[in-house]
């Protein structure tokens, strides 16, 4: 027993460090030392063994990572931790299929099976968890580094899968260098030379903030409703009373030609009289365009959805989500097992809509996103291909309180700024809201609004997690969007990962094996 649990302390280390990575430690140099006790206790073991001790790392990973998901124990019951515990199996699952191939190739054709192998295989399975079954991509490694500037620009490149792709290169290095390999110098100076590579080119696509001329100027809503205001129907047209007199506050402190709001903030029905009348008094008085969220019932159709309000009080344009939260929106797989339905409560059995779509707004195209979907990279990069100069991400996160959800959330839509090369508009319901540039750079919202229609400054020195569940405000310059690098890249890099992943499997499955060298001594695994 004693021996089973310390064969299994280098597979504990890596998940708890590689937790530590993410917010709200965010650890990031941790990111390309911590898989090294994994891959030194692996290069012993057997295929299946390796596969057993990757799937432990995973699944303590993302135990600890996405323990923000216990907080549905308060909507769902029990089942929450089922949940949670069922999907940290699955994504620990595609580790184990990673690991195991890996020492698979590693043994039969070292040449082969080495850490370039491991870091395509890696990325690989990352997308393969962002796509299958609606995909849940939210920890891939390369969301560790939105705290450094330099490593991050390389999403601007080949999304956060060549991030991904760097931190596992530099694992299998530094695990070569320490596991007795005959080449260990070599591994460890590769391993150096690559990180200081990887900043150095870093530091050469981060560029300073551009001078703006004539920028058009938005304001961002950090409404903080909790849940049972906005579910309560007595409180419907309260939150929107609220949100719209701290909006005109706003534009009478700057001049806005945007406002935004979180998502979901209009509960009550649009086409009524009294919504319809202080919807078109907010933006009239506020000389602002309006872009909020709102449940819309449609033809008995139930969308979750973002409307856009020009000046005048006309609706502009309306964005349906496509990208549909999981067991919060609906139920996987319910048309084929509909007793999952009555096993798993969900809040609602929301619409699909049936395309990304481009939202004209005072010269400008904005491309809107909504909560889940800041997970998916080519849905960011089709908005910028489709002309879009800033994406806009609406979000309501009050489901997981003050939990690492909200941070976490945030580095994530960070990436997909730093992907696109454009702007990025970030309004959350308990935070953390404010604007990114195209480069990462985040400025908050930064007046505190609990006080009427009154306005106060939020001190700058405070960390982000202070922002969170508090009624804030903010105005900003947009920054204009950047070039992209390589833009073709982030088009074909999903069928290239897979292509080289699979052309690497069957090398080393289909060659011969090679023979050990004349002094390799046998020695007797362990498990």
């Amino acid at each position: 027993m004693w021996g089973s649990i310390k064969n299994a302390v280098p597979a504990i280390l890596t998940g708890v460090l590689l937790s530590f990575c993410f917010p709200r430690f965010h650890l990031s140099p941790l990111a390309f030392v911590a898989l090294v006790p994994l891959l030194w206790r692996a290069r012993t073991l057997s295929p299946l063994e390796a596969a057993l001790h990757f799937f432990v790392a995973g699944f303590v990973f993302h135990v600890l990572l996405l323990q923000w998901l216990l907080a549905n124990i308060m909507w769902a019951g029990g089942w929450a931790v089922l949940g949670q515990q069922l999907l940290c199996i699955v994504l620990a699952l595609f580790w184990a299929l990673a690991g195991g191939l890996w020492r698979l190739l590693n043994e039969r054709r070292p040449a082969i099976g080495g850490p370039w192998t491991l870091a395509a295989f890696w990325i690989a399975i990352e997308h393969a968890q962002s796509t299958v079954f609606t995909g849940f991509g939210w920890s891939a490694l390369g969301y560790s580094q939105g705290n450094n500037p330099y490593v991050l620009q390389w999403g601007a490149i080949g999304t956060v899968a060549i991030i991904s792709f760097l931190i596992v290169l530099v694992n299998g290095l530094l695990a070569n260098a320490i596991g007795q390999d005959r080449r260990a110098a070599i591994s460890f100076v590769s391993a150096i030379v690559l990180l200081a590579a990887t900043h150095g080119v870093g530091y050469l696509l981060l560029k300073p903030p551009q001078e703006l001329v004539d920028p058009m100027r938005v304001g961002v809503l950090q409404s903080n409703f909790s849940l049972e205001m906005k579910w309560d129907r007595e409180y419907r047209f309260e939150t929107l009373r609220n949100a719209s007199e701290k909006s005109i506050a706003l534009a009478r402190t700057a001049d806005i030609d945007l406002m935004v709001w979180p998502e979901a903030l209009i509960l009550a029905d649009l086409n009524s009289p009294e919504v319809d009348a202080l919807l078109q008094r907010t933006v009239r008085e506020g000389a602002f365009s309006l872009f909020e969220g709102a449940g819309i019932l449609d033809n008995t159709r139930d969308y979750n959805s973002a409307i856009l309000i020009d000046e005048t009080g006309n609706r502009a344009g309306r964005y349906d989500k496509i990208h549909l939260a999981p067991f919060g929106e609906y139920v996987p797989l319910s048309e084929y097992l509909p007793f999952v339905n009555s096993l798993v409560p969900t809040i609602g059995n929301i619409t699909p809509g049936t395309d990304v779509r481009i939202l004209p707004v005072d010269g400008h195209n904005l491309g809107p996103l909504i909560c889940f979907e800041m997970l998916f990279p080519p849905m960011s990069n089709r908005l910028r291909r489709e002309n879009a100069d800033f994406l806009t991400v609406i979000t309501n996160l009050a489901w997981f309180g003050r939990s690492t959800a909200i941070p976490q959330e945030l580095e994530i839509s960070r990436m997909r700024a730093v992907e696109t090369r454009l702007p990025l508009i970030h309004a959350a319901n308990t935070g953390i809201s404010g604007v990114f540039d195209p480069y990462g750079r985040f400025r908050p919202v930064e007046l505190l609004a609990e006080d009427g229609p009154n306005l106060y400054p939020v001190r700058r020195d405070l960390p982000l997690d202070a922002l969170v569940m508090a009624r804030l405000v903010g105005a900003f310059d947009l920054a204009p969007k950047a070039p992209q690098p390589l833009i073709e890249v982030h088009r074909w890099l999903p069928w290239g990962i897979y292509s080289v992943a699979a052309a690497l499997l069957a090398a080393g499955l289909l060659l011969p094996q090679s023979a050990p060298p004349p002094s390799a001594k046998k020695r007797p695994r362990r498990g």
